[in-house]
């Protein structure tokens, strides 16, 4: 459901997907829309408030606030979006964005931190899953090492990593 833009208008006839907009000039019609974005804005707010991470990571926090509501919350028939969706359930863990995991390093350079006799995983911080042109899961999540977090001197210094969940 949509509010008429042009740029959405576009963006869904070239992909032929069918879509319901507002009425035009009445703003009272536009109130799914509306309240959908609240919620996304409140949500992300709320996730990057409880993880204690900043407005750099907005993106990051949106998305993975998006993608848990679709696969945790029930519609009214019972099943989760993802659900309706691909004719299954979520089959990967609920992990809230900035929770603290353990991860097996998949880069040389991750790699070269453990020790030959020690620790087969690396601390980091949970930042997302990463999803498949249409939003089904990959079973790769996103993730920040938490020894780049500790000497970071700003978030643009962190890198993203793409891991598999082992």
């Amino acid at each position: 459901y949509s509010d008429n833009s042009k740029e959405l208008e576009k963006a869904f006839n070239e992909l032929g997907i069918l879509h319901d907009t507002c009425t035009p000039h009445r703003p009272q019609t536009n109130g799914v829309a509306e309240r959908a974005v609240r919620r996304v804005k409140e949500g992300t707010s709320c996730t990057l408030s409880q993880s204690g991470w900043d407005e750099a990571w907005w993106a990051e926090a949106m998305n993975c606030y998006c993608f848990l509501r679709n696969v945790v919350d029930k519609m009214s028939n019972g099943k989760t979006p993802y659900k309706n969706r691909y004719g299954e359930d979520f089959k990967g863990p609920t992990i809230p964005f900035g929770a603290a995991i353990q991860y097996t390093p998949s880069y040389h350079k991750d790699k070269d931190k453990l020790h030959k006799f020690g620790e087969k995983q690396l601390p980091g911080i949970f930042l997302g899953y990463k999803q498949k042109a249409g939003g089904a899961w990959t079973e790769d999540v996103y993730i920040a090492d938490w020894e780049e977090i500790e000497n970071a001197n700003h978030p643009s210094e962190i890198t993203k990593k793409t891991i598999k969940l082992s």
